[in-house]
C-alpha cells in the first residue's frame, strides 16, 4: 500500500504544471484606455490619495512659511492643499490603473519617478507664483517626501489598499493596514537584497 501511494505521489507531482502567474495588461493599454475615457480621473478620483498627500505634505510648507507668520503659513497651506488635493486624487487614479500594468519597470518608471517630478515642477511653479518664503527648502522635502509617497502608494495598491471605487475598501480599513504595509515595504530592499 505505501509503494502504492509512493507511485501515485510520483504520479502527480510529475503532471503538475504550476499555474502561469497573472500578467497585467500592457501599460500602453492602460494609457490608451485612459486618453480615450477620460471620465474615469473624475468618476475615479482618488480622494484617498489626496487626502494623504495633504496630510503629509502640507506641514512641509506651513513650516517653511512660518517665520513670515501665520498668515503666510496659512496661505502657503491653502495653495498647497488645493494643488495636493487635485493633482493626488489624479495621481492615484493613474496609479490604481496602473499597478499591475506591465512591463513592471516601465510601469515603475512612469509611477516613481515621471509623473512625481511632473507634479513637483507644477508644484513649485505654483507656490512661487504664490510667493512662499524659503521655498527651495520645501521643495526638497516635498521632492524626497513625493518620491517615498509615491513608492509606498504604488505598493499600497498592489496590496489592495488606497484603491477606491468598487476595488476599494474602508479609509478606516486602509488605516488599520498601514502598520504591515510599512513594515512590509521597508522589508522589501532587504529581501530583494537577500534573494540575490
Amino acid at each position: 500500500m505505501t509503494r502504492v501511494g509512493t507511485l501515485l505521489a510520483d504520479n502527480l507531482r510529475e503532471s503538475y504544471v504550476a499555474p502561469e502567474p497573472t500578467r497585467g495588461p500592457w501599460i500602453h493599454d492602460v494609457l490608451r484606455d485612459l486618453a480615450l475615457h477620460p471620465v474615469r480621473f473624475i468618476r475615479v478620483w482618488n480622494w484617498k490619495s489626496a487626502l494623504l498627500s495633504v496630510v503629509l505634505r502640507g506641514p512641509i510648507f506651513v513650516i517653511a512659511s512660518v517665520r513670515r507668520g501665520w498668515e503666510a503659513a496659512g496661505s502657503a497651506l491653502l495653495v498647497e492643499s488645493v494643488f495636493c488635493a487635485l493633482t493626488a486624487g489624479f495621481y492615484g487614479t493613474v496609479v490604481q490603473a496602473l499597478r499591475d500594468a506591465q512591463p513592471a519597470w516601465l510601469n515603475g518608471l512612469l509611477i516613481t519617478l515621471v509623473m512625481p517630478a511632473l507634479f513637483q515642477g507644477l508644484e513649485y511653479f505654483m507656490q512661487r507664483m504664490h510667493g512662499t518664503p524659503h521655498l527651495r527648502a520645501a521643495e526638497i522635502a516635498s521632492v524626497i517626501g513625493g518620491a517615498l509617497s509615491a513608492l509606498f502608494n504604488w505598493y499600497a495598491m498592489r496590496q489592495g489598499a488606497l484603491l477606491v471605487g468598487k476595488e476599494g475598501k474602508t479609509l478606516a480599513g486602509d488605516v488599520m493596514r498601514f502598520p504591515v504595509l510599512l513594515y512590509n515595504f521597508v522589508l522589501l530592499p532587504i529581501r530583494w537584497i537577500a534573494r540575490r
